[in-house]
C-alpha cells in the first residue's frame, strides 16, 4: 500500500512538472509569435484631445478649435476615466507614398460609435464611421478591430477621432505600413488559433470524461473552459466577427454576459472540486450565493446601465476572488493537497493579472499586450486546473482502491477465522451426526402424524356436521381472502346469501329430522351446482347458506342462483314416508374492491338484497352492483 501512495505521489510531482515545463513553453511560443516591440513601433503617442461632456461639437467645429483648445495626452495610449463623454482625438501622419499603403488601426473593439476624418489642408479626404451600433458588415475593413485605410497622399494628413462607448474608452492608435500589419496579423491569428483549438479540445476531453465517470467537477470544467474561450474571444471582438455580426444590441452586453457565467462557474468549480461542504458547509453555501449572484447579474446585465454593471461586476470579482483564495488557504491549512495546488494557480492567476494592471497603468512594461497576456494567463491557468482536477479525481479513485483493499484485508481474515470455526464444526459434527440421524427419522415421522392430525383436525374444524360443506369459520376466512384478491386484480367479486323459505314452518308440521334433511338436501344442490374450484359454498348459519363466487359478475351470479333456485323448488324432500318441497330466496351482492371500500360492504348488500327477495314474496332472487 505505501508503494502506492508513494507511486502516486511521483506521479504528481511528474504531472507538475511536465504542466510547468508545457506553460513555460506556451510563453515563450506566443512571446515569439506576438512580440509587441514591432507595434510599439507604430502607435501614435502624439495626441491631442477634447472632451465633448455636452455631445454637440462637430467636425466643423472641431476644424476650427485653435491648439491651444487640445490638451496633450502625456501617455502613451489615451484611456481617460469611464464616462459618458465623447473624446475628440487629433494627430498628425506623413503621406503614405513614399513607404508604402497603410492603415489606422484602433485596437479596441467595443467602441460603440467610432467617426475618423482625414483632414489635408483643412479639407476632409475622407470620413469613415463605425462602432458596435453597426453590423459587421458595415465595417469599412472588414476586422475585429477598427481599422481604416489612409488616403494616398505626400503631404502631412490630420487625423481627427470621435470616439464614444458606454463602457471603458481605451484607445490605443497604430499607423501600420500594409505589409506589416498582414505579418502582425497572420502571427496573432495562428496563436489565437492555437489557444481556440487547445481551449476547445480540454473543454470537450472534460465533458468526455464526465459522460465516462460521471463526475460533476468535469461538467462545470468544461463550462468553465468553453465560457473563457467566449470571454477572450469577445475581448478581441472574434464573436462579434464570426457569430453574432448583425445583432448589435447583443454585442455590447456579450462580454457581461459570458464573464458572469465564466466567474459563477470558477466559484462553483471551487466549491466542487475542493469539496468545501465537507470542511464547512457555511462557506460552501456562500461560495454558491455568490454563483447566485453572478448568475443574476449575468441576467439583470441586459437592462440596467453598463457602467452601474462595470463598477458592480468588478466588485463582486474582487470579493468572488478574495473568497476564493482564502477558502484554498484555509483548505490548504487543514491538510487538502488539492486546496495546496489550487491556491498555488490562484496566486499564480492574480500575479499575472498583476502584470497586465501594472502594464495598463504605464509602471512596468511587457513584450505582450495585455489581452494577450490575459490569454497566455487564462491558458496556464486552464492547464493547471485541468491537472488539478485529475489530480483529484486519481486521488478519489486511490482512495477508493485503498479502502476496497482495506475491505478485502477484512474479508480474507474473516474467510479464514470463518474456515477455523468450520474445521471445529465439522469435528462436533460428525461426532453428533450419527445421533442427529436417529432422531431427525424419529422427528420426521412423528410431525408427519402431527401435520396428518392436524389437517384433518383444521379440515373438521371447517367442515359444517349436519351437511358436509363448510362452516361459517371457513366462509369468513375465504370471503378475506377474496376481498384483497379483488383488490389486487381488480376482478368482480360476487357474494351470495341465500335462505330456505318458511322453514320454521316445517319444523313446526313435519319435525326437526324433515327440517335436518332439508338443509341436507339445499346444501348437496348448492355444491353440486358449483363447477369451479375457486366458487365455494358455505352454511352461515341455520336454514342460511352464503356462496362466493369470485370473478363474477353480477349477470353471471344471477343465471347460476336463478338454475339453483328453480332445480330446489322442483326437488321433493322425502324422509319416512313424507315429503316436502321447499323454496329458497337470494340475494346478490357484487363489486370490485378498492382501498377505500368497508369489507363487510359486499356481504352487507348482498344480505340487503335477500331480504328484498323475502319482502317482495320470496322464491326469487335479487341481486345489486355495489354503489
Amino acid at each position: 500500500m505505501s508503494t502506492n501512495i508513494l507511486g502516486t505521489k511521483l506521479s504528481i510531482n511528474g504531472s507538475i512538472i511536465l504542466a510547468v515545463f508545457c506553460c513555460i513553453l506556451i510563453f515563450i511560443i506566443a512571446n515569439a509569435l506576438i512580440s509587441n516591440n514591432g507595434k510599439k513601433e507604430v502607435r501614435i503617442d502624439n495626441l491631442h484631445y477634447i472632451i465633448d461632456s455636452a455631445h454637440d461639437i462637430d467636425i466643423n467645429q472641431a476644424l476650427n478649435f485653435e491648439t491651444k483648445d487640445w490638451q496633450t495626452n502625456d501617455t502613451d495610449i489615451y484611456s481617460p476615466a469611464m464616462s459618458d463623454d465623447i473624446h475628440w482625438l487629433k494627430f498628425t501622419i506623413q503621406g503614405r507614398e513614399v513607404l508604402g499603403p497603410k492603415l489606422l488601426e484602433i485596437d479596441n473593439p467595443f467602441l460603440n460609435r467610432v467617426h475618423v476624418w482625414f483632414v489635408q489642408k483643412n479639407k476632409i479626404l475622407s470620413h469613415l464611421s463605425t462602432g458596435d451600433e453597426q453590423p459587421f458588415s458595415e465595417r469599412p475593413i472588414l476586422h475585429e478591430n477598427f481599422v481604416f485605410s489612409v488616403p494616398a497622399t505626400t503631404d502631412t494628413i490630420d487625423v481627427y477621432v470621435s470616439a464614444y462607448s458606454t463602457g471603458a474608452i481605451r484607445l490605443p492608435i497604430y499607423l501600420w505600413p500594409e505589409k506589416l500589419y498582414l505579418s502582425y496579423e497572420t502571427k496573432s491569428a495562428i496563436t489565437m488559433g492555437v489557444f481556440i483549438g487547445l481551449m476547445l479540445a480540454m473543454g470537450i476531453c472534460s465533458l468526455f470524461y464526465f459522460v465516462a465517470t460521471k463526475a460533476l467537477p468535469f461538467l462545470i470544467y468544461s463550462g468553465y473552459v468553453v465560457s473563457l474561450v467566449l470571454t477572450i474571444t469577445t475581448l478581441f471582438g472574434l464573436t462579434f466577427r464570426y457569430l453574432w455580426p448583425e445583432s448589435t444590441l447583443f454585442q455590447q452586453d456579450s462580454l457581461a454576459l459570458f464573464a458572469s457565467c465564466l466567474l459563477c462557474l470558477s466559484t462553483i468549480f471551487c466549491d466542487q472540486l475542493l469539496k468545501v461542504k465537507l470542511y464547512s458547509s457555511l462557506l460552501s453555501r456562500l461560495l454558491r450565493a455568490i454563483a447566485t449572484i453572478f448568475i443574476i447579474g449575468a441576467g439583470v446585465s441586459f437592462f440596467i446601465p453598463l457602467p452601474l454593471f462595470i463598477n458592480a461586476f468588478l466588485s463582486m470579482t474582487l470579493v468572488s476572488g478574495l473568497v476564493v483564495f482564502l477558502t484554498g488557504i484555509w483548505l490548504w491549512k487543514k491538510g487538502s493537497i488539492i486546496a495546496h495546488y489550487y491556491t498555488l494557480t490562484w496566486a499564480m492567476l492574480y500575479l499575472l493579472g498583476l502584470t497586465v494592471v501594472l502594464d495598463n497603468l504605464n509602471i512596468v512594461s511587457f513584450s505582450l499586450s495585455p489581452t494577450h497576456f490575459l490569454m497566455l494567463g487564462a491558458t496556464i491557468e486552464t492547464i493547471f486546473l485541468a491537472l488539478i482536477l485529475i489530480i483529484s479525481h486519481n486521488k478519489k479513485k486511490q482512495a477508493e482502491l485503498i479502502e476496497q483493499t482495506k475491505l478485502l484485508d477484512i474479508e480474507r481474515q474473516s474467510r479464514n477465522t470463518a474456515r477455523e470455526v468450520l474445521e471445529l464444526q465439522k469435528t462436533a459434527t460428525e461426532e453428533l451426526e450419527y445421533k442427529v440421524q436417529e432422531r431427525t427419522l424419529e422427528l420426521e415421522i412423528t410431525l408427519r402424524e402431527l401435520s396428518e392430525k392436524n389437517q384433518e383436525l383444521e379440515k373438521k374444524n371447517t367442515l359444517d356436521s349436519l351437511t358436509g360443506i363448510r362452516n361459517r369459520s371457513y366462509f369468513d376466512k375465504k370471503y378475506q381472502a377474496e376481498l384483497r384478491r379483488s383488490k389486487r386484480e381488480q376482478t368482480q367479486l360476487s357474494i351470495v346469501m341465500l335462505d330456505i323459505d318458511h322453514f320454521k314452518s316445517v319444523n313446526d308440521i313435519h319435525g326437526h329430522l324433515m327440517g335436518d334433511e332439508c338443509i341436507k338436501v339445499v346444501a348437496n344442490i348448492l355444491k353440486q351446482s358449483l363447477k369451479r374450484l375457486s366458487d365455494d359454498v358455505c352454511r352461515y348459519g341455520g336454514e342460511e347458506f352464503a356462496m362466493i363466487l369470485p370473478s363474477t359478475d353480477l349477470e353471471g351470479a344471477l343465471a347460476l342462483v336463478e338454475k339453483i333456485r328453480i332445480e330446489i323448488s322442483n326437488t321433493e324432500v322425502v324422509l319416512n314416508e313424507a315429503s316436502v318441497k321447499v323454496t329458497i330466496s337470494a340475494g346478490i351482492g357484487t363489486a370490485t374492491a378498492d382501498v377505500t371500500m368497508n369489507e363487510k360492504s359486499i356481504l352487507a348488500l348482498a344480505d340487503q338484497q335477500l331480504y328484498k327477495a323475502k319482502n317482495a314474496g320470496r322464491n326469487q332472487t335479487i341481486g345489486s352492483y355495489l354503489s
